[in-house]
């Protein structure tokens, strides 16, 4: 498709509710709806409740000016004609019967569930780790006991800054280009790493949501540097968030840990793991035993080959190429994008496309301005310059977007392995945002 040259040629826009007509807040049940709708097509369906249309007709114009007050039967009608599901749904805490009406102000500034009930075998959360809460529930779909995990409160923390975050530092940052911007955020978020981290060998799974949860937030507020991510309506930004947020948190961790351990993490195979913990991959054990019935060994032969192929695609590379923080920038926003753009298409692909082609040029500016940049290590461990004149940066460039389609690849091969995971229930485990962690 056609690039726009500037930023009034690409407009983007809030798709309107399927069935009220008015503003929509993503895609609930198969169809764009607002939250209203959502969660008035959920209670229908977890009630079980059944309406008569108030005119006796079953024609009410729902969506219309001058029907105030929308027939809960014909909205119901217009759900299910329109193509409304119940199929792959995410998971959520049963409805009750006295919750508010979907129209009203506090329904609608929270969003929907799309749910199925959970039959919970004790009202009270057996654990309260941080921000998120835990409790005994029957698995919907093995009818074995199992831990919902509600990690909204996390998640709530993250969707804040993609709501209404402002840059603190926009002044001094307006003079940048898209690059350079998203370099800055990226320092920023590195300056909090602990140069000299503990090496842990043991930790449960449940202590790991801590470093994610700041992970996410890290990963917010880097995505909301980019102009072209915060013109995007707000339910498309978190719609991006909650699909990139781990594939960004991968790449991050193994070049920071590259930047620090240098030649040492592709020889011991260390990862940090967060901004104080690291590991050596073989040398530590996660205990699982609160969220399934199998033990370290055979998760490890499940996702362990999958973390050992990050030190091929990531770290050697990154050795190899001495890549600057402005090129691990730019193959962050080429994942970030190229990945989000795959799985959602319409103007998010629209979006990246546009944004991808901008900061490519302040790549070229960045060579040109910093010709050292395009020297790389011989096998000799001599540096040499390349082939070509400065200008002329295809090989090193070559060599980053092949990094940035391997881990494109594997990313797709671990949501197959997750998929078969979650099909042969490896997890006795719930989570209220399952889409966080399918990837």
């Amino acid at each position: 498709m056609e690039i726009p040259t500037s930023s009034s040629d690409l407009d983007y826009f809030n798709v309107n509710c399927k069935i009220c007509l008015k503003a929509g807040h993503g895609l609930h049940f198969g169809i764009e709806t607002c939250r209203a709708c959502a969660a008035f097509f959920r209670r229908t369906l977890v009630l079980n409740r059944k309406y008569k249309c108030s005119r006796r007709t079953g024609k009410c114009e729902i969506g219309s000016d001058e029907e105030k007050l929308m027939c809960k039967f014909c909205r119901f009608k217009k759900c299910i004609d329109l193509g409304m599901t119940t199929e792959n749904v995410r998971t959520d805490i049963a409805v009750k019967d006295d919750e508010p009406p979907a129209d009203s102000p506090s329904s609608s500034s929270t969003s929907s569930s799309d749910v199925v009930v959970l039959q919970m075998t004790s009202t009270q959360p057996i654990a309260e780790v941080g921000n998120r809460v835990e409790y005994s529930i029957i698995n919907p779909k093995t009818r074995a006991p199992a831990m919902l995990i509600d990690v909204n409160a996390i998640i709530k923390k993250s969707r804040a800054i993609l709501e209404t975050y402002y840059l603190p530092n926009e002044d001094s940052i307006c003079h940048l280009n898209p690059l350079q911007r998203m370099v800055h955020s990226l320092q920023r978020i590195r300056s909090k790493q602990n140069w000299n981290p503990e090496f842990f060998v043991h930790v449960k799974f449940h202590e790991m949501f801590s470093w994610w949860e700041v992970q996410m937030r890290d990963t917010a507020t880097w995505l909301m540097h980019s102009d072209e991510f915060r013109k995007l309506p707000t339910h498309e930004r978190i719609a991006i968030f909650k699909i990139v947020w781990a594939v960004w948190r991968r790449f991050e961790r193994y070049t920071m840990t590259a930047t620090i351990f240098g030649q040492r993490c592709y020889d011991e195979k260390i990862l940090l793991h967060s901004h104080e913990a690291a590991a050596k991959f073989g040398n530590y054990q996660v205990d699982y035993s609160n969220v399934s019935d199998h033990g370290f060994e055979r998760f490890n032969n499940v996702f362990g080959g999958k973390m050992i192929q990050y030190y091929e695609i990531i770290v050697k590379p990154f050795l190899d190429l001495k890549l600057s923080e402005t090129e691990i920038t730019f193959i962050l926003c080429q994942i970030v994008w190229n990945y989000a753009g795959r799985r959602l298409q319409g103007q998010t692909q629209a979006a990246g496309e546009r944004f991808l082609e901008e900061i490519s040029n302040n790549l070229h500016s960045y060579y040109e301005e910093n010709p050292k940049s395009l020297e790389i290590e011989s096998a000799g461990n001599n540096t040499v310059a390349e082939k070509n004149d400065k200008g002329n940066y295809a090989s090193r460039l070559a060599k980053m977007m092949q990094i940035v389609n391997q881990m494109l690849n594997i990313q797709l091969k671990r949501e197959d392995t997750m998929d078969i995971a979650m099909l042969f229930d490896m997890f006795n485990i719930v989570f209220t945002e399952p889409e966080f962690f399918k990837v």
